[in-house]
């Protein structure tokens, strides 16, 4: 499990610590603080964040307005807004945009939650929630190289490499990851779709696997080293299509 990476944009040191702490609680992983653009662009061409929470009014040649269009067109990560200020002129600038979120100081912990998970499903490919299920069913979400998905109030993100296998339980699927496991509410035809195809697919009514991990192949199972699944018989010849292998 990899933590989400939070890049904060925030010209008041004391506020942008605040909101550090309160990521940190919320399971993120802060890349860095920047008090204007500049500091912005250099920590963005060092490390690409999976959110960017820009504060509107920054010191420097450009606002967060700017830098955010900046950053809207050049990495494909969820934008957050944060600002003192809602009057109509600013939500209409901020708008042509197009941010993901919206948040208004002064926030608590569970506002930035809220503007947070907004702003992740606003942006990603959203597997929504299945018929009949809870308001604390999983909504999984697809963004770049991950999936992100709901487990006690926070968004856990899962890079595509880190997952490993995945078995179905009626509407459950557990999640087989390099270092830990997931119990999460979806089925898993719904899950595998929304996976890169040339990577995740799905061997058994009750298993898919992460192609990447597979170490060997016969007629009836797959291998992910010492990890055995068994292949269907009807999903027997797209295995082999897709891999383009004569068993």
């Amino acid at each position: 499990m990899s933590k989400i990476k939070t890049l904060i944009v925030e010209d008041e040191l004391i506020i942008a610590e605040d909101m550090k702490g309160m990521l940190i609680e919320l399971g993120h992983e802060v890349i860095g603080i920047a008090t204007d653009s500049d500091e912005a662009e250099k920590i963005l061409a060092l490390e690409t964040p999976d959110i960017a929470m820009i504060d509107i009014h920054l010191k420097g040649k450009d606002d967060g307005i700017s830098l955010a269009g900046m950053v809207r067109g050049k990495y494909d990560i969820p934008l957050i807004f944060v600002t003192s200020y809602s009057d109509r002129d600013t939500v209409e600038r901020a708008k042509q945009v197009r941010p993901d979120g919206y948040i208004v100081k002064p926030f608590a912990k569970e506002d930035l939650y809220t503007a947070i998970e907004i702003a992740v499903f606003n942006h990603g490919k959203v597997q929504g929630q299945l018929p009949g299920a809870d308001k604390e069913a999983s909504v999984n979400i697809v963004m770049r190289d991950s999936i992100f998905i709901r487990k006690d109030h926070m968004l856990i993100k899962i890079k595509f490499d880190d997952l490993v296998w995945i078995k179905s339980e009626m509407n459950y699927l557990e999640l087989f990851c390099r270092e830990n496991k997931h119990l999460i509410r979806s089925t898993l035809k719904e899950f595998i779709e929304r996976l890169p195809a040339d990577m995740f697919l799905q061997v058994h009514k009750s298993y898919g696997i992460n192609l990447k991990h597979m170490t060997a192949i016969d007629h009836t199972h797959m291998w992910l080293k010492n990890i055995q699944i068994p292949i269907g018989r009807s999903y027997l010849e797209s295995v082999k299509r897709k891999l383009n292998l004569e068993i």
